[in-house]
């Protein structure tokens, strides 16, 4: 943006939508950015002291002091001066008094104690040194202040201080401070400019400098018309809506526009300090709107393997030219609903194409009064434009959204803007957003609901043993996830359809289906040809392989013989299916180990039970006998089941041996 500096002789200051006086220089040149910035270059004239002057407002100095630069081909820039950003609050720092106590006699009395005055009211006068000013109040009546001094004589006087009481201090000191005051607070409700003096040397008294400077400006905005036709053609036209928000008319000023989208700061640099908190904006968007659409990656793929072709003569032409032998509109309403892209014949907007950006170089110098708006086309070209229906998984509608696939062939890029659609027959047909679009690159302009096709969706999970390995005891299982997406188009009944499904990526899965096409940064595409009154199903394939590792000693016997059923090596089946075998026989005798355990725990816990009772019962008591017959039992129960135990325990054992015999076999 700073090409037009030929040299830099002053680096400090950015001024937002500065404001400044008639005698600052007429503004050359104003370039406005995406970002929402301006850059203004404007002369100024030397005085025969050296300096630069120019009035700013208070509110833009900071930005003044980050971005203003000199340009000229001799000379230096020795600094630049200014009032601070608190004049008033600095001139009453020396006062013995507050802005305030000049509000009313009463109060600068009292300011002012032991100043010398003279002070009449009510038709008497006081002279002398201030001892007080003492306020009285009677019940509902307004106060009354009695001003107390002492003359040279040393008498005490008083006076009521009235409506029309008037003072005249003796000090001409002390009058020349409050006279100070007075001008200073009536500078102070109008402060809202600083003067910034701009000192050079080696410049000679009257030339010419010019001054360039960054500011916040309003965004310029896109709005684009579309007219469709027919035959895969579009006549897309572009039109810039700017305002002149700078505080000043323009007078023949060269306007130029970027896409680019800098950076921007801003820094209290004028201020004693500053420390400013991000907004988060409120979203009021409507849930209805689509998302713009992002644009195909894959064509990234395509333009790499061949050369994009140069945009075809004649793709960007003046707005208001015709292509030669272009049919002239017809009188009928229909056909004359294009004529609002029609434009007045001028000169071309001059494009260009940089790394980051488009610059557009509006034709001419404008005028434009402070605080208007401006309108005018900066690019009218022929484009390829599909209609086609578009539909995201997981709508809650199921009827697509009616779009038009535009293609950048214009040669440059295209900002974001707003988008109007119109069919060269019905007229207009919707409204769409436009994301900043690229030479050679696609997007998907939605603009109505299609409520003659209807979507729906199914999703199918399953899951299979992709793979099978035995090492070290271990076995190794991939099994291979897959959901299935069945999507059904049910066509409309008059008329074939382009049909273009955005399916959702998921990380870490593979996708695959007959009709892919293409993909966003956060969807595939899928893409198909629904003809009149017919039915189509789309499908896509998303899959994934999930390794896992489990201890074949521990595995359950249904996990080894579903393992068994998805091996492709027989040999290895058999083994499976033998360790299942064996392992099934080895739960089961667990099984009945476990059993016992919790038999001979429950014996053994009544059997405690009833060494407690037995301690509580008399001596021969039948009772006793009893408790005593039953701990007999008990401890033979106890016997047999220890004795069952053992045996359960050898079989256990030997089970598991021939389970971990199956296994060293693999």
């Amino acid at each position: 943006m700073l090409k037009q500096v030929t040299a830099i002789l002053l680096l400090s200051a950015a001024f937002p939508a500065i404001v400044l006086a008639a005698d600052n220089g007429a503004i050359r040149s104003i370039t406005l950015s995406s970002g929402g910035l301006a850059q203004v270059s404007r002369s100024a004239d030397i005085n025969s002291d050296g300096v630069i002057r120019i009035e700013v407002p208070l509110d833009q100095v900071d930005d003044i002091l980050k971005s203003l630069v000199v340009n000229g081909s001799a000379g230096s820039v020795a600094g630049m001066s200014l009032a601070g950003p608190q004049p008033l609050q600095e001139t009453f720092k020396g006062l013995p008094f507050t802005p305030e106590a000049l509000s009313s006699v009463p109060s600068l009395l009292t300011s002012l104690q032991g100043a010398r005055v003279s002070v009449t009211s009510g038709g008497k006068t006081v002279e002398g040194n201030i001892l007080g000013i003492e306020t009285r109040k009677a019940g509902d009546k307004a106060a009354a202040y009695l001003l107390t001094v002492i003359d040279r004589d040393g008498a005490v006087e008083t006076l009521a201080l009235g409506e029309d009481a008037s003072v005249r201090l003796e000090d001409a000191e002390l009058r020349a401070k409050i006279a100070k005051a007075a001008a200073a607070i009536a500078h102070g409700k109008n402060d809202r400019t600083r003067t910034i003096d701009i000192k050079v040397n080696g410049v000679k008294d009257g030339s010419a400098v010019g001054l360039t400077y960054v500011v916040p400006s309003p965004i310029w905005k896109t709005a684009y018309k579309v007219v469709i036709d027919e035959k895969n053609r579009a006549r897309l036209q572009a039109w810039t809506v700017l305002e002149n928000a700078s505080g000043e008319d323009w007078k023949g000023v060269k306007v130029t526009l970027t896409s680019a989208e800098p950076v921007t700061l801003k820094q209290g640099l004028h201020q004693l300090y500053w420390r400013e908190r991000q907004e988060v904006p409120v979203n009021t968007a409507s849930n209805m709107v689509p998302d713009a659409d992002s644009g195909d990656l894959s064509n990234r793929q395509r333009l790499a393997s061949s050369t994009a072709a140069p945009a075809p003569a004649g793709a960007m032409r003046p707005a208001a030219k015709r292509i030669a032998g272009e049919p002239a509109y017809e009188a009928d309403e229909l056909a004359r609903l294009a004529e609002p892209m029609q434009v007045a014949a001028g000169n071309p907007t001059t494009v260009t194409e940089s790394d980051i950006s488009a610059t557009f170089e509006l034709p001419g110098t404008y005028d434009l009064a402070n605080g208007d708006t401006l309108s005018v086309p900066i690019m009218d070209a022929d484009v390829e434009a599909d209609m086609v229906d578009m539909y995201r998984a997981g709508s809650a509608y199921r009827n697509p959204i009616a779009a038009v696939m535009l293609k950048n062939s214009t040669g440059v890029s295209v900002p974001a803007g707003i988008l109007t659609l119109y069919d060269s027959k019905t007229g207009y047909i919707g409204d769409s957003q436009l994301s900043a679009l690229p030479k050679e690159d696609t997007r998907l302009a939605s603009f109505a609901t299609d409520r003659k096709v209807s979507i729906s969706e199914q999703q199918t999970p399953t899951e299979e043993i992709a793979s099978l390995k035995v090492s070290d005891g271990m076995m190794n299982a991939t099994v291979k996830y897959r959901q299935t997406t069945t999507y059904t188009v049910s066509g409309a009944l008059d008329g074939e359809r382009t049909v273009i499904i955005e399916h959702p990526m998921r990380d870490g899965w593979s996708f695959s289906s007959a009709e892919s096409f293409g993909k966003t940064a956060t969807h595939q595409r899928l893409k198909a040809v629904v003809p009149a009154g017919t039915e189509k199903v789309l499908t896509a394939v998303d899959e994934q392989l999930q390794s896992s590792s489990y201890a074949l000693v521990d595995a359950e016997p249904d996990m080894l013989l579903g393992w068994s059923a998805s091996a492709h090596d027989k040999a290895l089946t058999d083994k499976l299916t033998s360790l299942a075998d064996a392992r099934k026989r080895q739960v089961a005798v667990q099984n009945d180990l476990e059993r016992l355990d919790s038999e001979i725990e429950k014996t053994t816990s009544e059997q405690e039970r009833i060494r407690q009772n037995l301690g509580a019962v008399p001596d021969n008591s039948d009772l006793k006998k009893r408790y005593l017959k039953a701990l007999a039992n008990s401890e033979d129960q106890i016997a047999a089941m220890n004795e069952r135990r053992d045996a359960v325990q050898a079989e256990s054992d030997r089970r598991g041996d021939d389970v971990a015999e199956i296994i060293r076999t693999f």
